[in-house]
C-alpha cells in the first residue's frame, strides 16, 4: 500500500509540473512573425541626405564651431581647404537623391562670413568662406547625424592666469 501512495504521489507531481510547464498561446502572443523594423538610431536612414540646419558659435578665446546638421547618417566625411581667399571645404558622402544649383547663405560672424552648399548624387559639398586670406587650423569631426568644424584663431587670446610661471 506504501508503494501504491509513492507511486500515486510522484504520478501526482509529475503530472502537476507538466501542466505547470506547459505554455498557452494568445492572440497578442510576442512570438511569432512581425514586420522587421529598423531601431530609431536608423529609421531615417533611407532618407536623402541634406544639410537641415547650420550654426556658426563663437567661444571664448576666438575659437569657432561651425555644427551642421544633417538629415541622415553620412557614409563618409572629407576636408580640403583654400588660401586666397580662405576658405574649407567638407565633402559630406551619401546618397541626396538629386543635384541642386549652388546656395549661399550669410555666416553671421567675424570669421565665417558664408556658408555655400550644393548637392550631387554623392553626396554634399559644403563650403565656409572666412575672412583674410589666411587659413586658420582647423578640425572636422563627424559625430552621428552632425559635422563639427572647429576653427582655431589666428592669435588665440592667452589668459594670464592660465599659464604657469616660469
Amino acid at each position: 500500500m506504501d508503494r501504491v501512495r509513492a507511486l500515486f504521489g510522484c504520478g501526482l507531481a509529475v503530472a502537476a509540473l507538466v501542466a505547470g510547464c506547459a505554455s498557452r498561446r494568445t492572440s497578442h502572443d510576442e512570438l511569432g512573425a512581425k514586420e522587421a523594423a529598423l531601431p530609431p538610431t536608423l529609421a531615417n536612414y533611407s532618407e536623402p541626405l541634406d544639410l537641415r540646419e547650420f550654426e556658426v558659435d563663437a567661444a571664448e578665446g576666438g575659437y569657432r564651431g561651425v555644427f551642421l546638421k544633417l538629415s541622415r547618417l553620412p557614409t563618409g566625411v572629407s576636408s580640403t581647404a583654400e588660401k586666397n581667399p580662405a576658405r574649407i571645404i567638407v565633402d559630406i558622402q551619401g546618397p541626396t537623391g538629386t543635384d541642386s544649383p549652388w546656395e549661399t547663405f550669410a555666416g553671421g560672424d567675424t570669421l565665417v562670413t558664408h556658408v555655400g552648399v550644393a548637392r550631387h548624387m554623392n553626396g554634399l559639398r559644403v563650403v565656409l568662406d572666412l575672412a583674410g586670406d589666411e587659413l586658420p587650423e582647423y578640425t572636422v569631426q563627424p559625430m552621428a547625424d552632425w559635422v563639427v568644424v572647429r576653427i582655431k584663431p589666428m592669435n588665440p587670446q592667452r589668459i594670464p592666469w592660465a599659464h604657469r610661471a616660469s
